[in-house]
């Protein structure tokens, strides 16, 4: 079978996608425009690879032929509100870019790393599904959105099968270059115990979904023979920041969780429910995955 083409392979998502597909034996070309220290020892070679850069991706498509694309490559919110003509040249022309070159390729399947944010301010105070209409408030969330939109007009027109996966609040170790270590540190300090900031007051709501679960997902979209939707929520657990605190507490009592009050804007709740239905798909509790991170924690010592 032709190889899968993962981009943005040194994010964080991309890595636990990578070793999924190594783990399956499933042929994979991983591209990122950065890879030092990118990769842990379950991960494979990462071919550097700017997606911006036209020779760059002619040179790609030049010496591979793939079956399907599931890209990950993206300038971070943080990062795009900082410098947004690169974010933009990333979200949006890389993307439009990738996209040109897979309908000329005739390439089967093109996965979408989408977000959440393309609700902007819906769905804080209760999970919404696929069928609330995209109101995208800040940069992030329209690039993703606009992608999304040239995505269906072209699988509209049969060029190609475009799917994109709306991701919630993503936590699980390993995250790197994020405004959010929290979501990584209740995993990474399970067992060493410490202090750790969570910027959100006692009652408010989250849609958590595990790294590891997220990559699941993504494969799932790329392997399966038929897929019924164009986009999908990512299945998530909806926690408040008080639970997310004891049920952390509970579990490695020398971690200390300190709710510092909302000094950002609630991410948009996350319906997962038609994911969850058409792929017999159950997400991993949050108890769960801190669980198993202690259990792999007390074998690493």
């Amino acid at each position: 079978m032709k190889p899968v083409l993962l981009t943005g392979a040194a994010g964080f998502i991309s890595r636990a996608v990578h070793r999924l597909l190594r783990e399956m034996g499933t042929d994979c070309v991983a591209v990122d425009k950065h890879t030092s220290d990118s990769c842990d020892e379950n991960c494979g070679a990462i071919l550097a690879c700017d997606l911006t850069d036209t020779f760059s991706l002619n040179a790609l498509f030049g010496s591979h032929d793939f079956d399907t694309i599931i890209h990950l490559a993206a300038v971070l919110p943080s990062a795009a509100a900082k410098d947004p003509i690169r974010a933009t040249q990333v979200n949006i022309g890389a993307s439009v870019a990738l996209l040109e070159r897979a309908v000329f390729r005739r390439i089967r399947r093109f996965v979408f790393g989408s977000s959440t944010s393309v609700y902007g301010t819906a769905g804080t105070a209760a999970p919404i599904s696929e069928q609330t209409p995209a109101a995208p408030s800040d940069l992030y969330g329209a690039a993703k959105r606009a992608v999304e939109m040239v995505g269906e007009s072209l699988r509209q027109n049969g060029s190609i099968e475009f799917i994109s996966l709306r991701i919630a609040t993503v936590i699980g170790p390993g995250a790197r270059n994020t405004s959010s270590p929290w979501r990584s540190e209740i995993f990474e300090k399970v067992e060493s115990g410490g202090k750790i900031a969570i910027p959100y007051a006692q009652d408010d709501p989250l849609t958590v979904v595990h790294v590891d679960d997220v990559a699941r997902m993504l494969v799932k979209l790329a392997k399966a023979e038929s897929v019924q939707h164009s986009v999908y929520n990512t299945p998530a657990e909806l926690l408040s920041a008080g639970e997310i605190k004891r049920t952390v507490e509970s579990i490695a009592p020398d971690l200390h969780i300190e709710l510092t009050g909302r000094s950002r804007p609630l991410a948009p709740l996350a319906d997962g429910c038609r994911f969850a239905n058409e792929f017999s798909f159950e997400s991993t509790p949050l108890a769960e995955s801190l669980r198993d991170a202690l259990l792999h924690s007390s074998k690493q010592i």
